[in-house]
């Protein structure tokens, strides 16, 4: 997102934190307009076969619904209910709406996924196609971590973080999917109906509230009305008419108030009394688990998975930082050399047969507009239903030229962690999986993501490539690929030791710095963040779960298995937690592979 990140990041983050998208999106019903039509308005690719017919119901039960009309409502419920969510697919039928933050609203909204989830759950499987399976499957996922946060976490109660879509008006402006002066009329349909829905916020908040999630949210609120008053005033200036102007000027000022107001509150009223109660304790850290990644395991197996894969990146980066001194690209060539590696990261993935690229498109490398320079390099792709504005573009902040020339040296990443980096965020990681997921073969598999699956297909690229000796010309390469790892392996033991074992935040800040080789500032950043994301230990989950699926292919097909052939098999059903098409994976690669295309 381009608007303000919850805390000053100097390290490169991704824009799509697909799990706390999911924390911070809407259980409202959609304030201001009718239900959107379906997602695709017949310009999405051909739907599955339609499921074979539902079993005749008892006399005294209702009519079951059938899959396909279920499935299709379940979709069109979900993108009305929640406006900022189908921005963020290229779903535009909302542009101008926020959501209904009234408590009865949001019970509504939460009443209704429980029978949905019902109705999804009494739907026999095995009656329906492969790929009708899985959209099930995703629809009960989705709706079992939406519970889990309206439910189980009450967010809407006790995460002022919640509400951000009022505040967050950058989808009109970030991508031109239409005409400025339209995108402006939306965007002040929906600074007026944000203003409606304001009070719902203090309303709601059960005090007293989890402390360092307020500490975050003070931040939030406070970089909203920045943002209102300073980006987005500059971008629209001189959009519309005289009395466009004077309305929107009224409207945006008034709502960055509200913002500062807000923010006021919580800093002077809700933090004093603030509390320990982001901590979710044994139980609900399980349940976290399980509605987030379909897993059900163990806590002190998922602890050894993420303290064995850190141990062994720890030593791996030590021996290999005794040997190694990093360089950094000087500001001026900063993009030069984004580019150089990403064309190099395409070729090799081109030559190497990695992973096969559904299309021409390309990323563009461009310099992070004002507006967008919280966040140090991130790649900014249209939503898969998205059908104009359909440019990418892998943005790169250059350190401010105001600041003091030791701080402009230090903000430009070393070359391996820039590699690592484009790597990630282009050539194969977010821009080729995003790339796949524009031609998912149904609209679920298109909608819906999982955080495990998006980050964990990034990190494990990252691995993947050094492993088939991309850059191994230079060792900065390497050391820049286990720097991100350890980043990654210590948000594991962070979540689970804050969430489930009472460690503190200044424990958690130590590990950081200790096991990890992160600076304070960054380990103060990503201790507060478990706080309000734990689940960011998708991660290295998402990669330890694709290297494990990668080694059972190994093993069932032994000399015909092709890297490129499992990747494709991959990432040809979306973006779903991995259990959900492992079996499926699995079963693909074992047929007869496809005959080369003529």
């Amino acid at each position: 997102m381009a608007a303000p990140a919850p805390t000053p990041a100097r390290r490169p983050r991704s824009r799509r934190l697909a799990a706390l998208a999911a924390a911070l999106a809407p259980l409202a019903a959609c304030s201001g307009g009718a239900s959107a039509p379906p997602p695709s308005a017949g310009a999405a690719p051909p739907a599955a076969a339609p499921p074979a017919a539902a079993a005749p119901a008892r006399p005294e039960e209702a009519p079951r619904e059938p899959f396909a009309a279920l499935r299709d409502r379940i979709l069109r419920e979900w993108a009305a209910d929640e406006p900022a969510f189908a921005r963020s697919r290229g779903l535009h039928e909302q542009d101008g709406k926020v959501g209904d933050y009234s408590a009865a609203a949001i019970e509504r909204r939460l009443a209704r996924l429980e029978r949905d989830r019902a109705a999804l759950a009494a739907i026999d499987a095995a009656a329906l196609s492969p790929d009708e399976a899985l959209d099930r499957a995703l629809l009960l996922q989705q709706i079992d971590l939406k519970l889990f946060h309206g439910r189980d976490l009450e967010e809407w109660r006790r995460r002022p973080q919640f509400y951000g879509e009022l505040f967050g008006v950058n989808h009109y402006l970030d991508r031109a999917y239409a005409p400025l002066p339209e995108r402006a009329r939306r965007l002040l349909e929906h600074e007026k109906a944000a203003l409606a829905q304001v009070p719902r916020v203090l309303e709601n908040l059960a005090s007293p509230l989890p402390k360092p999630v307020l500490e975050v949210a003070v931040k939030i609120f406070r970089g909203y009305a920045e943002y209102l008053r300073g980006d987005v005033v500059k971008l629209l200036k001189g959009v519309g008419d005289a009395a466009f102007q004077a309305d929107f000027e009224a409207t945006n000022a008034a709502l960055a108030d509200a913002a500062e107001r807000l923010a006021e509150h919580l800093a002077k009223v809700e933090l004093p009394k603030g509390d320990a109660s982001h901590v979710l304790g044994e139980a609900r850290y399980r349940r976290l688990l399980l509605a987030q990644e379909g897993l059900s395991m163990p806590l002190a197996e998922f602890k050894r998975m993420g303290e064995e894969d850190l141990a062994a990146n720890k030593a791996a980066y030590q021996e290999l930082a005794r040997k190694v001194k990093p360089t950094r690209p000087k500001a001026e060539q900063l993009l030069a050399e984004a580019t150089r590696m990403m064309e190099a990261s395409r070729r090799f993935v081109v030559d190497r047969e990695i992973v096969s690229l559904p299309s021409d498109e390309r990323a563009i490398v461009k310099e992070t507009p004002p507006y967008m320079r919280w966040n140090s390099a991130f790649l900014d792709a249209p939503g898969p239903f998205e059908r104009k504005g359909l440019e990418a573009f892998y943005y790169i902040t250059k350190p401010d030229p105001s600041w003091p020339k030791r701080e402009q040296e230090e903000y430009v990443m070393p070359r391996g962690t820039l590699l690592s980096t484009t790597v990630h965020e282009v050539y194969p990681g977010h821009f080729v999986q995003g790339l796949w997921v524009n031609r998912a073969p149904t609209e679920a598999q298109r909608m819906f993501e999982s955080y495990s699956f998006v980050e964990g297909w990034a990190h494990y690229a990252e691995q993947m490539m050094i492993e088939q000796g991309f850059g191994k010309e230079d060792p900065q390469s390497r050391l820049g690929q286990l720097a991100d790892a350890l980043l990654r392996n210590c948000r594991v033991v962070v979540s689970l030791g804050v969430h489930a074992e009472g460690m503190g935040l200044d424990e958690a800040e130590r590990r950081f710095v200790d096991d990890c080789a992160q600076d304070r500032a960054t380990a103060r950043e990503q201790a507060l963040r478990a706080t309000f994301d734990p689940g960011y230990f998708a991660y290295t989950l998402g990669k330890l779960q694709i290297l494990k699926l990668r080694e059972e292919a190994k093993a069932a097909l032994g000399p015909a298995f092709s890297l490129r052939r499992f990747h494709d098999a991959l990432l040809a059903h979306g973006s779903p937690p991995l259990p959900l098409i492992r079996e499926r994976v699995l079963a693909e690669l074992k047929a007869p592979a496809p005959p080369p295309a003529k």
